[in-house]
């Protein structure tokens, strides 16, 4: 499932470069995966483990990253963006602070500010929440103050908004996904009703489409249940052909989707199954693809690329590459930043992550699988 992680978060560069478009898809995707991904480690690894030991675990593969990549994207505005300017439209703390008078700000919002860019958490409701520079006053979108700004501007790695959602899921996840089936189904039915409501109540379009937890719930509990799904695979007799057959579904859905997309866009049918059946097709990919090195090695960049793709855009659009002839603004320039994109993921993947991963093995995460081990997991 390794590589499908891996396509999804390249469906956020493209679309953040507007070589492609699927970020929205792919978002929900994740969110499917970590369902499905955190079920299947609370409902073993952790099963007998304190809470407190998968808490370390995920913030230990969330936030060093973020800090990394977020320290190294505010040395490079104040190293190489003249004053005034942006980094990048997306990832700009410094200019985007400017005016920001954090001694007046009134000392809840100091602390949510704080909290929100440094850990993630809250970072999602700055899609919605903005407040006063100076006195701190709140309002909502798309009723912004004049002077308002709000946390994801304020944050150097601004994508991490979506991680935001998912620490909350990863909080109640412990609570959750070991409860009976009619307990998931019902709050799924929770999740749809809360987003039903809010269209009802004229809330239907951007942010409140993708940026509230109450209402992206339902996505975490579709990967729930497709773990579900994977533990009866065994008594549905599918032949291999058939399993492999909807293990590649998945796959070519995350591939064939953006460009579909836009010929079905506002499609209530076309938002609603591509989800269904990645849940459904997941079980079926994991099967097939859980022992192999190669995509788990694959998938490993995917938090990398998504986490250091804005840093890198932001860092070609200030170096010399940016003004060189064969750039260009087209494909030619796509391609060169995804390329730089991937090694620059692969570098913090191998020089960060990897190190990180060893101290989570004292937190009961997986040891990451490479071919010596998968070597003697197949001689043993």
């Amino acid at each position: 499932m390794g590589l499908l992680r891996t396509i999804l978060a390249l469906l956020v560069v493209g679309s953040h470069l507007g070589a492609f478009g699927g970020a929205t898809f792919a978002v929900k995707g994740f969110f499917i995966i970590s369902g499905f991904y955190m079920a299947l480690v609370i409902s073993t690894r952790y099963h007998a483990l304190p809470i407190s030991d998968f808490y370390a675990s995920r913030l230990l593969r969330l936030l060093p990253l973020y800090w990394v990549v977020g320290l190294l994207t505010v040395a490079a505005e104040i190293l190489l963006v003249p004053h005034g300017q942006q980094f990048h439209k997306l990832a700009s703390p410094i200019a985007n602070g400017s005016g920001l008078d954090l001694s007046s700000l009134p000392f809840p919002i100091l602390i949510y500010v704080v909290l929100s860019v440094t850990t993630m958490l809250g970072l999602d409701t700055g899609q919605w929440l903005g407040f006063d520079r100076v006195g701190g006053q709140l309002s909502v979108a798309p009723d912004f103050g004049p002077n308002t700004t709000n946390v994801v501007d304020l944050s150097p790695v601004p994508q991490g908004w979506t991680i935001g959602i998912e620490l909350l899921f990863y909080l109640i996840a412990p609570f959750v996904v070991r409860r009976s089936i009619w307990f998931i189904l019902s709050l799924c039915v929770f999740s749809l009703a809360f987003r039903a409501a809010l269209m009802v109540a004229g809330f239907s379009g951007y942010p409140w489409s993708r940026a509230l937890f109450p209402s992206e719930f339902v996505y975490f509990l579709l990967g729930v249940l497709g773990y579900r799904l994977y533990l009866i695979i065994p008594d549905l007799h599918f032949s291999a052909r058939t399993e492999a057959c909807i293990a590649a579904m998945v796959l070519i859905i995350a591939v064939i989707y953006w460009p579909i997309d836009y010929v079905f866009r506002g499609s209530l049918i076309w938002n609603t199954v591509p989800y269904v059946l990645i849940a459904g097709g997941i079980p079926f990919l994991f099967k097939w693809t859980k022992d192999n090195a190669l995509d788990a090695n694959i998938g490993e960049l995917s938090y990398p690329i998504y986490t250091c793709h804005i840093f890198v855009m932001g860092l070609i659009k200030w170096s010399p590459i940016n003004a060189a002839p064969f750039l260009g603004s087209g494909w030619p320039r796509h391609i060169l930043t995804i390329i730089l994109v991937i090694i620059t993921a692969f570098l913090l993947d191998r020089l960060l992550v990897l190190p990180l991963d060893r101290l989570r093995l004292k937190f009961g995460a997986k040891p990451r699988i490479d071919s010596h081990m998968l070597e003697q997991s197949t001689s043993s």
